[in-house]
């Protein structure tokens, strides 16, 4: 149990939202006994979307779908009985520090990878807005990685499945399509039905996700 006067010491410290003071925090009140729900919105303030918890209950950095997740929030929603939240940050951090310094408004949760020819949202970085949070919405902003500039930000989607579940679906259709237009060809092949089916199962995932969840 963590008393009152090391947790203001804490939450103190976590203001600058730079990941070990969060991290300290968060396990602090895990420690306490809070539940995730609760211990996120202490760290940032706001309540976090059913959508969010149930990608974090699946454990995103084991989801094989087509992102690289950050570190910020998702550690932060990792309670003490798998390990609580990482001590030390992965090489995301300077990536969630340059967004943050940008406008201290948005919350990076991961950029997309696409694989394939139509490349067009690779390495997009998808965040949350702590003040749509805030209003009970879970809007999605995103711009590229390497953006220096808060104009390139722009709105991608009403909520985190939905954008997931279109990035997926638009790679699902390009295999599609080229195994329509390959199938026969032999040793010329470029796709093969298992790789067709693997992306498809993780469209199915994204729309259980968004099922359960109700959107």
């Amino acid at each position: 149990m963590v008393d009152g006067e090391e947790l203001e010491r804490l939450r103190a410290e976590a203001a600058s939202r730079e990941y070990a003071p969060m991290a300290r925090l968060a396990r602090a009140l895990y420690e306490n006994g809070l539940p995730a729900e609760h211990v996120l919105h202490k760290c940032y303030g706001v309540g976090f979307p059913r959508e969010f918890f149930m990608i974090a209950d699946a454990d995103p950095y084991g989801t094989d779908l087509l992102a690289a997740w950050t570190n910020q929030p998702w550690q932060m929603a990792v309670p003490l009985d798998r390990g609580g939240p990482a001590a030390r940050a992965d090489t995301l951090e300077p990536m969630e520090r340059r967004f943050h310094d940008m406008d201290s408004d948005l919350l990076p949760l991961l950029y997309l990878v696409r694989p394939g020819i139509d490349t067009e949202d690779h390495g997009v970085v998808l965040c949350y807005r702590l003040t749509e949070l805030a209003a009970g919405r879970p809007t999605i902003f995103g711009a590229r990685r390497e953006t220096t500039s808060l104009d390139e930000v722009t709105r991608r989607g009403d909520s985190l499945l939905a954008v997931l579940r279109a990035h997926h679906a638009g790679y699902l259709h390009e295999l599609e399509e080229e195994l329509e237009n390959w199938e026969g060809k032999g040793e010329y092949d470029t796709v093969d039905e298992d790789e067709v089916e693997e992306v498809r199962a993780l469209v199915d995932r994204i729309e259980a996700f968004q099922h359960e969840a109700g959107i």
